[in-house]
């Protein structure tokens, strides 16, 4: 069984420990160490978390059996529209539902709110997240690609889903 919390400042080291164990595993083979040790100084270091907290960022953490085991940040980006900044699993608990029971807990939060969609950007190279995304349903939006300085780039996909249910067939028609 796992649990969802929302996070706060004092979370900061737990988020930052789940980066440093999930991060090095997933992208040092598509962008390499050295991007991977530039990225985790400039989006985990305590400073870049708590400004994003700050910045309204929500950040929640899942346990299972007394252990952190995986953590999300999203925030509204433009209006009706949010973003997922983060969802990493480690990757001895990936493949068994918590990516999607976070989701769900995300959509909820964001539907309440009057969120109409959720993006994300993945990584173009990061295929089990590609495929993860898309049978959640997620569909692809556009591509970008995002100079973070020192010469590093982001090379992702834009990744949307309508957080509105379709109307079944003759649902909201007039009689």
């Amino acid at each position: 069984m796992v649990s969802i919390t929302k996070a706060t400042i004092a979370d900061i080291p737990v988020i930052r420990g789940l980066a440093m164990q999930v991060w090095p595993q997933t992208y040092t083979p598509i962008v390499g160490e050295e991007q991977v040790a530039y990225m985790l100084q400039l989006f985990y270091s305590p400073a870049a978390l708590e400004q994003q907290m700050e910045q309204g960022h929500q950040f929640i953490i899942c346990c299972s059996e007394g252990s952190h085991i995986a953590f999300a940040a999203w925030s509204e980006t433009e209006r009706g529209i949010a973003k997922l900044h983060k969802l990493y699993i480690l990757p001895g608990q990936q493949g068994k539902g918590i990516g999607r029971s976070m989701l769900n807990y995300i959509t909820e939060e964001l539907k309440a709110q009057g969120i109409t969609a959720l993006r994300l950007n993945v990584n173009r190279y990061n295929h089990s997240a590609i495929a993860f995304y898309e049978k959640v349903g997620f569909t692809h939006y556009m591509d970008e690609d995002i100079d973070i300085g020192n010469g590093y780039f982001m090379n992702d996909h834009v990744l949307s889903k309508s957080l509105i249910p379709a109307l079944s067939q003759g649902e909201g028609e007039a009689e």
